[in-house]
C-alpha cells in the first residue's frame, strides 16, 4: 500500500511538473513573441527619429551653404573701374580695380580688421553716400557704423568708426 501511494505520488508530481513546464514554455514563447513585436516597434520608431534627424541636418547644412554662397558682395562705385568687395561676415572691405591692362588691375584692403561680434553672415552692408568716394558700413546685427572712403592712393583709402 505504501508502494502504491509512492507510485501515485510520483505520478502526480511528474504530472504537475509536466503541466508546469508546458505552461512555462507557453509563457516563454508568448513573452518572446511580445518582445519581438516590441523590438520591431522600437526599431520602426528609431528609424523615423533617425530620418527626422537626417532631414534636420541636411536642412541646416543647406542653409549654411547658401549663407556662404552669399558671404561676399560687390558694390559699384561711380568710377566704372572700381568696385568695393565686402565680406558680410567680418566687415572687411577691399577696393577692386579692373582694367583691360593687366598692370592696372589690383585688389587692395581698405579694412583688414575683423569687425564682427559673432559669426553671423550677412551682418554687414555698405551704403553709398552723395560723395562717390564715401560709403557707410553698417553692422546690421549691432547697429554700429563706420565711415569708409576708397581712393586711388593709399592716403585716400581709410575707414573710421562713427559714434
Amino acid at each position: 500500500m505504501k508502494r502504491f501511494l509512492y507510485v501515485l505520488l510520483a505520478n502526480i508530481v511528474s504530472f504537475l511538473g509536466f503541466a508546469q513546464s508546458n505552461s512555462i514554455s507557453y509563457l516563454q514563447t508568448d513573452s518572446i513573441s511580445t518582445i519581438e513585436v516590441l523590438d520591431k516597434q522600437l526599431l520602426a520608431h528609431l528609424d523615423s527619429i533617425v530620418e527626422e534627424i537626417d532631414e534636420l541636418i541636411h536642412n541646416a547644412v543647406s542653409l549654411r551653404i547658401d549663407e556662404y554662397r552669399n558671404r561676399y558682395k560687390m558694390y559699384q562705385t561711380e568710377n566704372m573701374y572700381n568696385l568695393l568687395k565686402l565680406d558680410t561676415q567680418t566687415g572687411k572691405i577691399e577696393q577692386v580695380q579692373w582694367s583691360l591692362d593687366e598692370d592696372k588691375e589690383f585688389s587692395i584692403s581698405i579694412n583688414s580688421e575683423d569687425l564682427s561680434l559673432s559669426n553671423t553672415i550677412n551682418s554687414f552692408e555698405l551704403y553709398p553716400t552723395q560723395n562717390m568716394y564715401q560709403f557707410i558700413l553698417l553692422d546690421k546685427a549691432s547697429g554700429r557704423t563706420w565711415h569708409v572712403q576708397w581712393g586711388l592712393t593709399y592716403k585716400k583709402r581709410w575707414m573710421k568708426r562713427i559714434y
